[in-house]
Order: C-alpha cells, then structure tokens, then sequence
C-alpha cells in the first residue's frame, strides 16, 4: 500500500517537471517617452540577462522610504536600416527619501520576453550596455 501511495503522489511530478516555470518578475513598460517617469539617482553594480529576464544589480542613497523602480522600454528608435533598437532606462521613484543610508546591493529582475527587435540596450546616465 505505501508503494502505491508513493508512485500516486510521484505521478503528477512527471507531467508537470518539463514546464516552463514563470518568473515572478514584473513586466517591462512600453512608452514613446520616459519623461513621464521619476528619474532618481542610482548606481548599476551588475547588469546580466538570464533567460527571459534583466537582472539589475543597484545601489542608491536612502533608507527611509520604499523605492520604486520600473523597466521602461524606448521603442522609437530606428537604425539607419531600419531595424527596431530597443534602448530601455530604469525609472527610481526614491518617494523623496532623504536619509543618508547606502543602499550597496539591491537585486532587480524584469520580464523582457516581450521585448521585438534586433537590438537590444540598457541605458544608464554612466554606461549603455548592450544585451544583445
């Protein structure tokens, strides 16, 4: 009987193992402009891209309010052939914090599974990085 109880209770594993496991990370925003967003400061310790997502390593100042950061992506570019570039920018909505904590490794990871094009950049005001 405990045999069978536990070839019943492994079954289900079999079918369901192979499955793509989605990820828990917000969505990217698409926008002709990023002017609508808050740009607060922010330092990029580590940028990768893992399967479907953008993993952003920051740090910023702070510590007394909750941040808020969004993946926007700038679709209105062109290259001069024509193909689509997508440049995306990190929003930081630092809610006004003005505490003085350093804020040295915060992890962040975005839905990009969306994302069209043949080019593909992370902008930030010190570095653009290619995720192509």
């Amino acid at each position: 009987m405990k045999k069978l109880f536990n070839i019943l209770l492994l079954l289900p594993l079999a079918f369901f193992s192979c499955e793509k496991i989605t990820n828990n990370c917000p969505d990217l925003i698409t926008s002709n402009s990023i002017s609508n967003f808050p740009m607060d400061l922010y330092g990029v310790n580590q940028v990768e891209v893992f399967y479907d997502e953008l993993r952003i390593n920051v740090n910023y100042g702070g510590g007394c309010e909750e941040h808020k950061f969004k993946l926007i992506n700038d679709i209105s570019t062109n290259d001069e052939g024509g193909q689509q570039i997508n440049i995306l920018y990190l929003s930081h909505n630092s809610n006004n914090d003005v505490c003085f904590a350093q804020i040295t490794e915060h992890q962040l990871c975005f839905d990009i599974s969306d994302i069209n094009g043949d080019q593909v950049y992370f902008y930030h005001p010190d570095t653009t990085y290619d995720l192509n």
